[in-house]
């Protein structure tokens, strides 16, 4: 069982992507990126000291607390480049410096169009109200983006899982899944 992995948008302060990144640089493109990156990446936000910068933030350009990673990683999802990454305030000058910016390696094609509600954007891309897979096609991969919505990511039942298990206070924010018809 899968499920799409969200943003929370209670936990959205906004995190704006660096100033001056490659020109073809692409988290969404499921390939290995070998650009030259600041390292660290600086993104920046309107959260400051008092606020809690989310451990997951999603997008085109995922953003993810080593909190957050390492969870994935003990889940078994092995299929992510990391580059370190801090978040600066725009309001106050802190700086939250234990994040990567990560690029999921891999798209699988799913999507099955019979049972999902959509828009095509342009030719083959998709903006899905309603989001079915077909589950025969992702041979159990544990987190991917989907070919048809590359900003989309798809998060194994087993990951969402140990996640939850691993912190049962709920003190990582930021993410949230949604249902998808299987």
């Amino acid at each position: 069982m899968y499920f799409e992995l969200t943003i929370d948008i209670l936990s959205d302060f906004g995190i704006d992507r660096p100033q001056n990144l490659p020109t073809f640089l692409s988290f969404i493109s499921g390939s290995v990126i070998t650009e030259n990156v600041d390292n660290p990446m600086v993104f920046s936000t309107n959260a400051s000291s008092v606020d809690e910068v989310p451990d997951f933030w999603g997008g085109g350009m995922p953003i993810m607390s080593q909190s957050f990673l390492t969870l994935l990683e003990q889940a078994g999802v092995n299929n992510l480049q990391k580059f370190p990454a801090v978040i600066k305030s725009n309001i106050n000058g802190e700086v939250w410096d234990d994040y990567f910016a990560v690029n999921i390696l891999g798209m699988i094609q799913c999507v099955d169009f019979t049972k999902s509600t959509y828009t095509e954007i342009f030719p083959g891309s998709f903006d899905f109200d309603e989001l079915a897979i077909d589950t025969s096609l992702t041979k159990d991969t544990l987190l991917f983006r989907l070919q048809e919505s590359p900003s989309t990511i798809i998060m194994h039942k087993s990951v969402g899982k140990h996640i939850m298990q691993s912190d049962p206070d709920g003190i990582l924010s930021g993410w949230d899944v949604k249902e998808i018809i299987q």
